[in-house]
């Protein structure tokens, strides 16, 4: 039996689809809707990573995804608060240098962004890539974190990249 209910962010209204205790989703939608009654226990961590008060481990969600998108997703969920990684370095991790696109494609499958931090993969060139939540939100996600981003906003700053 899957819940749901509506959360009003500085991202906006943001969907939480549970099954029991384990999240499946986390998507931004036009307006609050109707809710189910949930757990405070189990909503409580998901509104506190959205805000930014804590991270996604610990957060029980339940993948549903090809084997190479749910190996993808368990990389990048591994990633610490402030870690960034290539979307090449990802697909290598991966078990497959050339899956490049693949690994970008999983990254805008992610059915739990911030929880899955996605926003934490980048270009390999410096360049922040695409977030389907829009550039502006992986900007201020990965500013949150301690990130700078280059004077134009497009780009991670070059001494901070050079960490992977």
């Amino acid at each position: 039996m899957t819940q749901q209910t509506v959360i009003e962010t500085k991202f906006g209204y943001i969907e939480l689809l549970f099954d029991i205790t384990d999240l499946l989703s986390v998507t931004r939608v036009n307006s609050r809707k109707s809710s189910d009654t949930i757990d405070s226990s189990i909503v409580d961590p998901v509104i506190d990573c959205i805000a930014g008060k804590r991270d996604g481990s610990g957060i029980p969600v339940r993948l549903i995804g090809s084997m190479f998108q749910i190996k993808v997703w368990n990389i990048i969920r591994s990633l610490q608060s402030g870690e960034v990684i290539s979307y090449s370095e990802l697909a290598r991790r991966a078990g497959n240098v050339r899956a490049t696109r693949a690994v970008a494609a999983a990254c805008g499958k992610n059915p739990c962004p911030i929880i899955i931090p996605c926003h934490r993969v980048t270009r390999r060139d410096s360049g922040l890539g695409g977030f389907f939540w829009g550039i502006d939100v992986k900007r201020e996600l990965l500013t949150r974190e301690g990130l700078k981003t280059s004077s134009d906003g497009q780009n991670i700053q070059p001494d901070l990249y050079s960490r992977f």
